[in-house]
């Protein structure tokens, strides 16, 4: 006579398996598996923006020093209009269209979470819209009458300030500190850039700017490695 408790189902299941697979998870357990795949997502959507911060970081160094040195050494050297501001404004494209690229790249591969990849999308897509639209009213102001002088001082404070703000949107979104303390340096820096008069101020913008963009990189990439760290520990046990 069969037991009841060896009887195999369609699935090759007996009673006890079935019974032991239909358990409800304990709230502990449950709980460890929501934090791991919360990290998860963070993780994956947050692993981008040290590269965005180090490329930036970059531009505001190579860009805002190239404006510099076309009177900054004066008369020892000066570097030509000519070569400074397509420096600037190409790395300002390429550090813009690298955001846009990676933000978009980061929404890849998350099954069931399409308002995480929407909000990656959005937030990298958003550099380079910003960075573009920037240089358009600047150049609307220029035809209604901004003089050069006056321009010297709108391009870097505005790209700045835009830098700054988005950082601490970023901060909202991924709940990262850091990213709020960065965003409030550079929006600090962007209007204080102008008291320092031509051509100082950009120096100042790229020392700075540039340093902070390459220090939130670094703690970035540190923090990065921490949560994977903790993440694979936590599956380990």
């Amino acid at each position: 006579m069969t037991n009841d408790r060896d009887r195999v189902d369609a699935a090759g299941r007996t009673p006890a398996d079935q019974t032991d697979a239909d358990a409800p998870l304990d709230p502990a357990a449950m709980y460890a598996l929501l934090q791991n795949q919360q990290r998860s997502v963070e993780t994956q959507m947050g692993a981008f923006v040290p590269y965005i911060t180090l490329a930036w970081g970059l531009t505001w160094l190579l860009g805002f020093g190239s404006l510099w040195l076309i009177d900054g050494l004066r008369p020892a050297f000066s570097l030509p209009l000519g070569i400074a501001v397509p420096v600037f404004i190409g790395t300002i494209l390429v550090s813009g269209g690298f955001s846009a690229w990676l933000g978009i790249r980061s929404g890849r591969g998350m099954r069931g979470n399409t308002a995480s990849a929407f909000t990656g999308t959005v937030y990298g897509v958003t550099w380079s819209i910003g960075a573009t639209a920037l240089a358009v009213l600047g150049g609307a102001l220029r035809a209604q009458g901004m003089s050069a002088e006056l321009s010297n001082f709108y391009y870097p404070s505005a790209y700045v300030l835009f830098a700054g703000i988005m950082y601490i949107i970023a901060a909202a979104i991924w709940h990262a500190i850091p990213s709020l303390i960065g965003g409030c340096w550079l929006v600090v820096i962007a209007v204080v850039a102008p008291f320092f008069g031509y051509p100082h101020h950009y120096l100042f913008l790229a020392v700075a700017g540039g340093v902070a963009f390459i220090a939130l990189s670094v703690h970035g990439s540190l923090q990065q490695r921490r949560v994977r760290a903790a993440a694979g520990g936590d599956s380990r046990g």
